[in-house]
């Protein structure tokens, strides 16, 4: 009878823990579903709204400096700002996402009226000690760019933040990382959390 108690016993103990590690790892690795029709009706209201002179460009691309601003994970989202918009599970959720914030590629099949040419080719221009520019105004011709980044959504998906910008030259160029909020079914920019003008 002993031995049976403490078998039932052994067999609580590994349950309670096989418990409390499946879902520990549903709490902390749990992000929202995202279908790509409500990423890029974020991303087609950045580049509608976000910049004033969007019209002006005619190529959009990943976000170039997102591998550089990830590095640093406290520069690229800072935890004031963080606990001040979001609450704790939102905070991990976003955090969670973005393990996979360098992983993301435009897809041209919801990009309308701009011509897509993937970050990865665009630094190809400035390679073997190329000027970026010069190459890409062979190719395109004066102009520039417009860039935008994942969106990263909050559970309820009510709340995004994306970064976005151009670059129209060496010198030239604007971006900032916001937080959209939807307000009845419209994305409305609620927060500028940094941003660069050269």
């Amino acid at each position: 009878m002993r031995l049976k108690q403490v078998r039932n016993c052994n067999w609580m103990k590994k349950l309670t823990y096989l418990s409390f590690f499946f879902f520990s790892f549903l709490f902390y690795a749990q992000v929202p579903k995202v279908s790509e029709e409500e990423m890029y009706e974020v991303i087609n209201f950045i580049i509608q709204n976000g910049n004033k002179i969007s019209k002006n460009f005619k190529i959009i691309t990943e976000d170039p400096n997102i591998k550089q601003d990830f590095k640093h994970e406290s520069v690229y989202f800072d935890d004031k700002i963080l606990k001040q918009y979001f609450n704790n599970a939102d905070i991990k959720s976003i955090k969670e996402q973005l393990k996979t914030i360098t992983q993301f590629s435009l897809n041209p099949k919801y990009i309308l009226n701009l011509r897509i040419i993937h970050e990865d080719k665009l630094s190809s221009y400035s390679s073997d000690g190329k000027y970026f520019w010069t190459e890409f105004e062979k190719k395109h011709g004066k102009g520039g760019f417009l860039f935008v980044g994942k969106p990263i959504f909050t559970m309820d998906k009510k709340r995004v933040i994306i970064n976005y910008g151009y670059y129209c030259g060496g010198l030239c160029g604007s971006g900032e990382r916001v937080i959209l909020r939807k307000d009845k079914n419209r994305w409305i920019i609620e927060k500028v959390i940094s941003g660069f003008i050269s």
